[in-house]
């Protein structure tokens, strides 16, 4: 890493080299170690200028000089943050050498954790893990079933007794309505909707909130479903009077709810804040929806967690949920392993909407779909939260859910009597789901595999019927139905995998054969055997499979074979261990490539085959726990080349950027607000990124480039500008670009700064840089301080000077915080806030 510059008057050798522990790097790698800088000398009238291209993660930089290239070679400064320094012309011939000082190995190992482990770091979460130390983070993440979790939204609510409920949200009509989604009743009072982020902080502007006066034409218009509806004075909150509310079907728009049309109207780029009283009837509840048409404002009663275990969610609410486990949980590898598997094994949401619209009515299709989706991740996070938690138990659940079946038409697949299997999820389970794109099968594989799942369906069933994969339809019929209903509109109960064994194609299926048996006991056939770069123990081993025909309800057992000789073939291994380093180290690992016989592995094919093994040492074997203790163990998780190698998804930007500004409450902080729907829009204009509703069935890209375009870096650009931008009195063109979201970096510099460097533009600059760029380096960092110090003293049109610390902290918002925004905005655009 050196360069010889000469002159007339001075020959320069110039070496750009890490000093301290970081001088014991294993030997390059093209893509986990640094590239040697540039170096280039500038010549000017008085001064030479030597500058170098940037050492990653360089806390500072040293200038030494010395009469001789052999040295010795002393100090011409100790501290240099940034990537240039003069040197005089004339004098003695001299040599430079240059030094780089990197992040030591602990502050490094921390970022890159807090980048990989989680949604980025938030401010009180970098002070605690440099506190504990990353190793002491790693051990904690990977034992997620000790770290205790009490979200908000994630908590069940006792249904019994009356319930407050608030929602935030934005004006986008004026048209108010009211319904429940499910024939049944409850209890409602007090509703009020006012301006502003405050519930209950002004006029109400929904009239006869209180249901003081009987429900009239006037104010409120009553569908004919919900008809039954009147006051009450036996059950109520306040006041005289509640809405005893009745639907005898489900509700969804102006012709099945109670509608009110408010005045004067409500605009669409001001926030307001829903609040009421519910209370469920104990012997008919039925879940409760008030919004707003268009969305701006749509409440349910109960958490989040509340509505998706009761099937009451829409796709909506699963994704908040899931966004704001994100943003806040503790146990947030545990979220990065949900996200990672619920791409991996993808599925689609209004797929399975569509097929149950068959079934359904009023809208019901979409919460039961939302239930699908929302079981498969509360099954797969069951396995997570065990130690011995195994990749062939996260399979198996992907096959037997109901989401899955339908996205990939198993549901109808049949077989046996000339009729010709659906090939879909065997395709997929085999290229995309086990052994990876062309990685020891063939088409004659696909074929055989189509007609193992041939039976393998869905049915409305009992819910305590939902593990049974032989129940009947549900007989459980809902309140009013008539009592030979057999449509599950009007019954009670679960969807769930049922295996028809009618459909079954009960021939045997031989699988990973180049040549199949033909049936004659005296012709095995020639079975497909391992490929010699997975080494001599498996070089030359068969591993075909043949699956007797199986009659009657045996017949599901032929699915479960083939998942079980699936889930830990050396292809299997290999395609999740790469997928699983591609996430966590960098993108530039490939399956069905290396050769690991050789003795010269690449640091990738090295550390591929140490999670294979990993894989294959335990017993059950895929505990995919053991297989990240050996993948975080490793030198290219860990060494200085590694970090920043990833750009984040749109989700990943997203959930980080908010995560990095956020306040501690705990500490006296104004909290920071989440808008999840504002995010997924985010998500959707910067690449399309439908959490949960995805059509391909490849999952979203989990490589960098994909996601990085002049469009959709602008559509970044602009929610980190709407999210900074300053709001007051709950007026903010802001609305449309993040909703209700709010940051408060006032209250970081608060919170973070002594009062005596709250009105010094570096300091103030060097926060935010610590916070929003940990793993950089602070040398590498002199431009961006720069630029933000420059913002913080010039005036708001960019021209004049304009003293940061001279201004006002009055006022809401005061000139110090927009500025302050301003500044922080301008860092959340730079390129560097999409590495991790």
């Amino acid at each position: 890493m050196n360069s010889l510059l000469c002159r007339t008057v001075m020959v320069l050798s110039l070496l750009l080299i890490p000093a301290g522990p970081a001088a014991s790097l294993p030997p390059a790698d093209p893509f986990l170690d640094p590239v040697p800088p540039r170096l280039s000398l500038h010549p000017g009238p008085e001064a030479w200028r030597i500058e170098w291209t940037p050492y990653p993660h360089a806390e500072t930089y040293r200038l030494l000089r010395a009469p001789a290239v052999v040295g010795p070679y002393v100090a011409e400064t100790d501290r240099i943050e940034g990537l240039d320094w003069p040197v005089p012309v004339g004098g003695a011939m001299e040599f430079y050498q240059v030094e780089a000082v990197p992040l030591s190995p602990a502050s490094l190992l921390t970022s890159i954790a807090l980048s990989r482990l989680a949604y980025g770091p938030t401010p009180s979460e970098l002070d605690r893990v440099r506190a504990i130390g990353p190793e002491a983070y790693l051990a904690e993440q990977l034992s997620p079933e000790s770290i205790p979790e009490d979200l908000p939204h994630d908590r069940r609510t006792p249904s019994a007794d009356w319930q407050f409920v608030t929602t935030t949200g934005t004006g986008s009509s004026s048209t108010l309505y009211i319904y429940l989604i499910a024939s049944g009743e409850g209890y409602l009072d007090d509703l009020q909707l006012v301006a502003g982020t405050e519930p209950g902080a002004g006029p109400n502007l929904i009239r006869n909130g209180d249901f003081e006066e009987p429900l009239s034409g006037e104010d409120w218009v009553v569908g004919a479903n919900h008809a039954a509806s009147e006051r009450t004075a036996a059950v109520r909150r306040s006041g005289q009077y509640a809405l005893h509310l009745r639907a005898s079907s489900p509700g969804s728009t102006r012709a099945s709810a109670i509608v009110q049309t408010l005045t004067p109207s409500l605009s669409s780029s001001r926030s307001y804040t829903l609040s009421y009283w519910w209370r469920p009837s104990e012997s008919r509840p039925a879940p409760l929806v008030i919004r707003l048409s268009g969305s701006g404002i749509v409440s349910q009663p109960g958490t989040l967690r509340d509505r998706l275990s009761e099937g009451s969610a829409d796709l909506a609410d699963l994704r908040a949920w899931h966004t704001l486990n994100a943003i806040h949980a503790r146990r947030q590898l545990l979220q990065i392993l949900l996200q990672f598997f619920d791409n991996h094994f993808v599925t689609q949401h209004s797929k399975s909407a569509r097929y149950l619209d068959a079934y359904h009515s009023g809208g019901a299709e979409e919460y039961l779909a939302t239930e699908l989706e929302f079981r498969e991740l509360e099954r797969w996070r069951q396995v997570l939260l065990r130690p011995d938690g195994t990749f062939r138990e996260l399979l198996t659940l992907s096959a037997e859910s109901p989401a899955m079946i339908l996205y990939l038409d198993t549901v109808n697949n049949r077989g046996g009597n000339g009729r010709i299997a659906n090939e879909n999820y065997a395709r997929e389970l085999l290229e995309l789901f086990t052994f990876g794109a062309d990685n020891g099968y063939d088409q004659w594989d696909i074929e055989q595999m189509a007609r193992v799942w041939t039976g393998w369906s869905v049915r409305y069933v009992r819910p305590d019927q939902a593990a049974n994969p032989f129940a009947p339809l549900s007989d459980l019929r809902r309140p009013g139905a008539a009592p030979n209903a057999t449509r599950p509109n009007d019954l009670i109960g679960t969807w769930s995998l049922v295996f028809k064994d009618y459909n079954h194609d009960t021939g045997p299926k031989h699988l990973f054969y180049l040549v199949p048996p033909s049936g004659d006991p005296a012709d095995p056939g020639v079975p497909r055997t391992y490929p010699a770069r997975f080494g001599p123990q498996l070089a030359g081993l068969p591993y075909a499979l043949t699956v007797p025909g199986l009659r009657g309800t045996n017949g599901i057992r032929e699915g479960y074979q083939v998942l079980n000789h699936l889930a830990d073939q050396p292809f299997t291994q290999e395609y999740l261990s790469v997928k699983l380093c591609r996430l966590f180290v960098h993108d530039d690992f490939h399956h069905g490539h290396y050769d690991y016989s050789a003795p010269d592995l690449s640091p990738e094919a090295a550390l591929v085959k140490a999670c294979m093994d990993a894989w294959a040492a335990t017993e059950p074997k895929g505990q995919i726990r053991h297989v990240l203790t050996t993948l975080f163990a490793s030198d290219p998780f860990r060494r200085h080349g590694a970090a920043q190698q990833k750009v984040k998804t749109p989700f990943e930007f997203a959930v980080s950027a908010v995560r990095a500004l956020m306040t501690d409450p705990s500490q006296g902080a104004p909290a920071t607000l989440v808008d999840p729907a504002a995010l997924h829009d985010l998500m959707d204009r910067a690449g399309a990124m439908e959490l949960f509703d995805r059509t391909d069935p490849d999952g979203y890209p989990e490589s960098g480039p994909p996601w990085i375009s002049a469009g959709t870096l602008a559509e970044r650009i602009r929610f980190a500008q709407a999210l900074l931008m300053p709001v007051a009195s709950g007026y903010s063109a802001r609305t449309g670009e993040v909703g209700f979201s709010l940051v408060h970096p006032l209250a970081l510099v608060e919170q973070r700064l002594p009062a005596e460097l709250r009105a010094d533009s570096h300091a103030v600059a060097d926060l935010f840089l610590g916070l929003l760029f940990p793993a950089e380096g602070r040398a590498n960092l002199a431009f961006y301080r720069d630029l933000a110090v420059r913002f913080l003293d010039t005036s708001n049109d960019g021209v004049r000077s304009d003293p940061f610390a001279r201004l006002a902290t009055t006022g809401a918002p005061s000139p110090y915080e927009i500025r302050l925004r301003g500044m922080v905005a301008l860092l959340l655009s730079l390129p560097l806030i999409h590495e991790q």
